[in-house]
């Protein structure tokens, strides 16, 4: 869990899950790349194109904890369940990447989607806690 002066107010818990999960989503799409072109720059042959299965489970680790503070936060002001109900869509999409790890395109179809919808569930709190 963050310290406790990076949650000063509930409104930066939204902020640090989203960027978490903004991480996990960044990783999706950015390692895949990178290593895509290591094998010409480095001229080598790998089978890996996502990096370790356990770097799922580890930013899982990290962004669920941080998600459902956030989460919880944002329904004592607003009373919705619609945001987390988004992001456990959204975390169930990630498992189901890290448990399909190796088979391409569907790893990175169901991360990227995942962290996607995670995202979004964020931006809904986020906007919820404002709201009328």
């Amino acid at each position: 869990m963050a310290p406790p002066e990076l949650l000063k107010d509930d409104a930066q818990s939204d902020v640090l899950a989203a960027a978490v999960s903004s991480l996990c989503l960044l990783h999706c799409l950015a390692l895949p790349l990178i290593l895509a072109f290591a094998p010409a720059a480095l001229g080598l042959q790998s089978g890996a194109t996502h990096g370790p299965t356990w770097l799922h489970w580890a930013l899982l680790g990290i962004a669920i904890p941080a998600s459902v503070h956030a989460l919880r936060k944002g329904y004592t002001i607003h009373a919705s369940l619609a945001p987390s109900k988004l992001a456990t869509l959204g975390f169930m999409l990630v498992a189901a990447g890290a448990v399909a790890h190796g088979l391409q395109p569907i790893e990175q179809i169901l991360t990227v989607g995942g962290g996607a919808v995670i995202a979004s569930a964020h931006w809904r709190n986020w906007r919820s806690r404002s709201a009328p």
